[in-house]
């Protein structure tokens, strides 16, 4: 499928900070199974973004503001073609299969969540596995928004009994390297089945590695990843992948505000061979 993504946002802040270092993970990625076909990152105040790497195989962008600032805004626009299914794996370090495996900050080992583990059938396959939690998970909590925050963790779900889908995410991959499964967190977009969708934020979800590759889960939709999924990046939890994050000198509060436009179409493959 081919999604089209625009997202604008503004950081303002209530007085002017200087020496402002940010980092950027909101470009679609070009990797994990999906294809960049056009992207362009536009800055305001104008400055020139570094291009970097970090040791998830994310592209992120390092971004320098020397001079006085109160307001930022950050404007993305890309093409991409997304992955339809699995997404094969050549294999993965042992260290990050340890990290994969591990608990974090967001998705801690915890009695509470244990017992949800252990409601899960213990002779399923990684992929049944991930099916099994996506559907317990939906059907256990409740999406809604405005009881958690970006500062939430997976026991905060479970306490309030809803959250959002960063509250979803957190809380299945616990689960699911409870069952010794190697999970990662993904940040990106969900389009709509047909014509644009317009929102504040971007989306979450899971994905686990199988013998055949990466798994898509998406325990808030209880769906799985199909071509209407955009990935911007992937980690061990939220705090690896946030969109923006960073420094600066200065005493301000700082407030955001994003819209995300998403569209999706056939691809031009897809569309051959509905010709054919």
């Amino acid at each position: 499928m081919q999604v089209g993504v625009r997202w604008d946002s503004i950081y303002r802040y209530s007085e002017a900070v200087r020496l402002l270092h940010t980092e950027l993970r909101v470009l679609p990625a070009d990797a994990f199974g999906q294809r960049r076909l056009s992207s362009s990152l536009q800055l305001q105040p104008e400055t020139q973004p570094q291009q970097l790497l970090d040791a998830f195989g994310n592209e992120y962008h390092h971004v320098d503001f020397l001079d006085d600032v109160e307001e930022i805004r950050v404007a993305v626009e890309a093409e991409v073609e997304t992955a339809e299914s699995a997404i094969p794996e050549p294999g993965i370090s042992p260290l990050m299969r340890h990290l994969l495996l591990s608990d974090t900050s967001r998705s801690p080992f915890d009695p509470a969540i244990l017992e949800i583990a252990e409601s899960v059938p213990q002779d399923l396959d990684p992929v049944g596995t991930g099916r099994a939690v996506c559907e317990l998970l939906h059907d256990r909590f409740v999406f809604d928004v405005g009881h958690t925050d970006v500062g939430s963790t997976a026991l905060d779900l479970i306490r309030l009994g809803s959250g959002v889908c960063q509250d979803f995410t957190h809380l299945m991959l616990a689960v699911l390297r409870m069952h010794g499964i190697p999970a990662r967190y993904v940040s990106g977009y969900l389009a709509p089945d047909e014509g644009e969708d317009v929102g504040e934020a971007g989306h979450a979800w899971v994905q686990l590695l199988a013998p055949d590759g990466w798994h898509g889960f998406d325990p808030s939709n209880n769906a799985p990843q199909d071509g209407r999924y955009v990935v911007t990046a992937v980690g061990r939890d939220y705090d690896d992948i946030s969109p923006l994050r960073g420094a600066f000198s200065g005493v301000a509060n700082e407030y955001w505000s994003a819209v995300v436009r998403v569209r999706s179409a056939p691809s031009t493959q897809d569309q051959t061979q509905d010709q054919q």
